[in-house]
């Protein structure tokens, strides 16, 4: 039977009812037929409401009515809340085609890539196009008709919340569809590992590495929430790297729209949440809860996964949060927060939580007396232990393989104490005025001189922790200028790779939210100043 045929019967079975219900007419003879048009589909048939099956007549439909309801406005309520998931069910499927079956020319469905509950995932190749596709195919294994029914009522919801979804921390929908009678969701094919694989691949990582997954987790649920759904089933496995270190959170199976002005409740008496040890244990108390926290829970048991490479279980989770030394105190509270028993307790929105992980945003170039992001402890360790290991990295290949390249390897900068060292920091300072830490000199700059003659060269990255230089003491302003002057054209060597070097830092120091950029250029040269960089949160 066709769909329309399916659809047209439930309409006048629908517009008959209604009559019958209110003194109108509506014939037995039409009555059977279209029950039976609707019993040609066996979802349908397991659909119909109870008072349809034990009504032989529409004479016993309208006694069961009035002994129901005694008024006619409670039994076209009653009637038409009965047949809505009939029309639900039709409308989903009126324009949907057996793409596979009719298009076999076109597409080449391999290797299952995932499997679950609610049935399997296929990498699929599109012939003509030479792109690769995922196919979710429906196919449930339940235990009675009503969840076989619920089951791809969730999936087709799934489909449709996907679709409307576009973030590029978000997997893509591209259509929905059936074959040989099964649902199916085409999507995008991520090629990567799955949060879970990649850290048991890997190992557990340190607060620093974790948070750009994080962040990545936290504006891609932010989307969300402001499209009104809620994810509800967070979990590593629900979360994707890519093989060019994307991520991409998958599978909103259980997701329900956010309950406002503007969206109804979906979920029906009875509705459950699977559970584990990265769901909010509230929502397990009450499946019905539609609070995007439930979601920030999900997220602070995700990175607490990342950095022990287990889940938060037990009394002494924190205790072994702490003993990994992947996190701080200050870190782990950040956590934990997200985690609180209390919903209240918890971030009350990713946006609250980006705005900690990430400056605001602002096309603005701050002055040193107008610096309201801070370079974290975690981002100034990470830029010197980059510069240091750069530089050994070098001497080491000079050391052990000197006949590939006769010459000395060049930095960027040499912090030894000799070459251009004076010129680079008498830019940021006035070496005139600082005192010498040696007794034989009395300022700063006749310390440095005597370095460079006699070289005699500091210690590695003496720069670092000198504290006349100021660099380790959480001055941002200073460590900027600091690392905008290693790339003036004055100080740099030009044999250098400082391109793929200023690169590397700003990759690092976006995290916090600044950049490097070529401010102007005088007689050809290049000056450096920094800016906050603009994050799309």
């Amino acid at each position: 039977m066709e769909t329309s045929e399916i659809l047209d019967a439930a309409e006048r079975l629908n517009q008959g009812l209604l009559a019958k219900a209110t003194d109108g007419d509506y014939l037995d003879k039409d009555f059977g037929n279209d029950l039976r048009i609707l019993n040609t589909n066996n979802r349908v048939s397991r659909m119909l409401p109870s008072f349809l099956r034990t009504s032989r007549t529409t004479a016993d439909f309208r006694r069961a009515m009035q002994s129901k309801y005694p008024k006619y406005k409670e039994r076209r309520q009653y009637i038409s809340q009965e047949l809505q998931p009939i029309f639900d069910y039709i409308e989903s499927v009126v324009n949907v085609t057996d793409s596979f079956s009719n298009n076999t020319d076109s597409y080449e469905l391999g290797d299952v890539i995932g499997n679950g509950g609610f049935g399997t995932v296929h990498k699929y190749r599109h012939k003509l196009l030479d792109y690769n596709f995922a196919i979710k195919i429906l196919d449930p294994v339940f235990v009675s008709n009503e969840e076989s029914i619920e089951g791809e009522r969730r999936f087709l919801r799934e489909a449709k919340f996907l679709f409307q979804l576009n973030h590029e921390n978000i997997i893509r929908v591209f259509d929905i569809g059936r074959t040989n009678g099964k649902l199916f969701i085409r999507m995008e094919f991520i090629d990567g590992d799955t949060l879970q694989e990649f850290i048991t691949k890997n190992g557990a990582v340190s607060f620093l590495r974790s948070k750009k997954p994080i962040i990545a987790l936290l504006r891609g649920l932010e989307y969300a929430h402001q499209a009104g759904v809620i994810h509800r089933d967070l979990k590593p496995s629900n979360l994707m790297v890519t093989k060019d270190s994307k991520f991409k959170i998958i599978d909103f199976g259980i997701s329900a729209y956010i309950e406002n002005e503007n969206h109804s409740k979906l979920t029906k008496t009875g509705e459950n949440v699977a559970g584990g040890l990265y769901t909010d244990p509230m929502l397990i108390e009450n499946p019905k809860l539609r609070d995007v926290r439930s979601d920030i829970y999900s997220v602070g048991a995700i990175w607490y996964y990342l950095l022990t490479g287990r889940a938060p279980a037990g009394a002494d989770s924190r205790k072994i949060l702490l003993a990994t030394n992947n996190a701080t105190e200050l870190e782990i509270s950040i956590i934990y927060k997200c985690m609180a028993n209390d919903p209240n307790d918890r971030y009350q929105s990713c946006v609250e939580l980006l705005n900690i992980l990430l400056p605001q945003n602002s096309n603005a170039i701050r002055s040193s007396t107008d610096l309201t992001n801070r370079i974290t402890e975690i981002t100034r360790e990470a830029i010197f232990d980059y510069l240091l290991d750069r530089y050994k990295e070098e001497i080491n290949a000079y050391v052990y393989f000197p006949t590939v390249d006769s010459r000395e390897p060049e930095r960027v900068f040499y912090y030894s104490g000799r070459r251009n060292v004076v010129t680079f920091l008498s830019r940021l300072y006035d070496l005139t005025i600082a005192p010498s830490s040696d007794s034989r000199f009395i300022t700063f700059e006749d310390e440095i001189f005597q370095h460079t003659i006699t070289n005699d060269d500091y210690e590695y990255g003496w720069v670092f922790r000198d504290s006349r230089l100021d660099l380790y003491n959480g001055n941002d302003e200073k460590l900027l200028r600091f690392l905008c002057e290693m790339f003036h054209p004055v100080v740099r060597s030009e044999k250098s790779d400082w391109q793929n070097v200023l690169a590397d830092i700003n990759e690092l120091i976006k995290v916090d939210g600044y950049e490097i950029y070529e401010f102007e250029k005088i007689s050809g040269r290049s000056v450096y100043s920094y800016r906050l960089y603009v994050m799309d949160v």
